[in-house]
């Protein structure tokens, strides 16, 4: 094990940016809906997580982690605390874990609210506006 791993991820910060992801439902499911918009529109995978590791660290560092917002909210204080460094945190792995999950949930379908296959219907989508 590499000395700075910590509980199965690459350091301690990202494994507690994770941690306060997987915990908070709003901040799971805004960061599953960046997934899936990001498996929809992206051509790979690969892509997928990197336009995801992205967004994901713009949307905590610039919208959610800011000095106006932390300083009312306990809440995303301790998150920030519990992180401490956000420079050291992988987003490329959060965001593959994130598309990783992503995948295994399927798409919940907001007409019939069943699970779908999301890479099935990704290429189907992206086939039939390649017909067009």
């Amino acid at each position: 094990m590499n000395e700075q791993e910590y509980n199965g991820w690459s350091n301690r910060e990202t494994w507690a940016t994770m941690l306060h992801i997987d915990n908070d439902q709003f901040l799971l499911d805004t960061a599953l809906d960046y997934a899936k918009q990001q498996l929809e529109e992206t051509e790979s995978e690969a892509e997928a997580i990197r336009y995801l590791a992205e967004s994901v660290q713009s949307w905590l560092e610039n919208d959610l982690l800011t000095l106006e917002n932390i300083a009312g909210n306990q809440g995303l204080w301790l998150m920030l605390t519990d992180i401490g460094s956000l420079y050291r945190v992988n987003w490329r792995e959060i965001a593959e874990s994130l598309i990783g999950y992503a995948k295994e949930q399927g798409a919940a379908c907001d007409e019939c609210g069943e699970a779908h296959d999301l890479d099935n219907e990704v290429m189907s989508i992206k086939e039939e506006s390649a017909s067009v």
